[in-house]
């Protein structure tokens, strides 16, 4: 009578080196990708914010700089991907919405309270790798105050002088703003731009929240475009 041949099992540890191993050969092979490694710069302060309390201005440094200005700290890990490609996307988003390097007004005062309060910033993968730059109730009011006090110093506008719109041109460039930034973002689920009318600010504010949970990309100055569309 035949005897049945059973096929030797695979080992467990060795399922384990070859994943191990498969690992290795990717991480090696995404190193090569350039994105996050060869855009570290620290370009020089153009216009830099004009802090008028040194406390606040010292929070800011520990909790905010490596993001929101061109004083980014690039230590060894920032070089290594996955983590240069976070890295680099949150400088780039960071310094875009508000650069303390290079300040252009933007954000307003309830944008960047709002973003301190709620706990939106700094971003959590930031506090897991510097703890210290977690912020305090207090710190927070600081901070607010301290952002309150230098947009005032700052002149709260852009450092280029030009001449301001009158409110009738301004007000129409701000819709066709914010109807460009509901095709861009909205369009391919929601087609044209919907006939959405909000009751207050705080709605538009909450509809945008929700718009930018979902993926949208609007800078400060489209939101505020977005919050008098929504109102007007």
């Amino acid at each position: 009578m035949a005897r049945t041949t059973r096929r030797p099992r695979r080992s467990w540890k060795k399922t384990l080196l070859w994943l191990i191993g498969i690992a290795a050969v990717l991480l090696v092979l995404i190193q090569f990708i350039p994105y996050g490694r060869t855009s570290h710069t620290n370009p020089a302060a153009a216009n830099p914010f004009q802090w008028t309390n040194p406390r606040a201005e010292a929070i800011a440094k520990r909790s905010c700089y490596d993001c929101h200005s061109n004083e980014t700290k690039w230590w060894w890990a920032t070089k290594i991907a996955p983590f240069s490609w976070l890295v680099q996307h949150d400088v780039d988003g960071g310094r875009a919405r508000l650069n303390f390097s290079d300040f252009s007004g933007v954000p307003p005062l309830a944008y960047f309270k709002r973003s301190v309060t709620d706990g939106r910033m700094p971003k959590i993968q930031y506090t897991l790798i510097h703890p210290n730059a977690k912020l305090t109730d207090a710190e927070k009011r600081i901070l607010i105050a301290g952002y309150r006090g230098g947009l005032a110093a700052s002149g709260g506008a852009s450092s280029n002088n030009q001449p301001s719109a009158t409110p009738s041109s301004a007000a129409t460039a701000a819709s066709a703003d914010a109807v460009a930034v509901v095709n861009s973002q909205c369009g391919t689920c929601h087609g044209a731009p919907v006939g959405y009318h909000a009751g207050s600010s705080a709605e538009a504010q909450a509809l945008i929240d929700n718009m930018i949970q979902q993926g949208a990309q609007v800078t400060p100055q489209q939101e505020q475009a977005l919050i008098q569309y929504f109102t007007q």
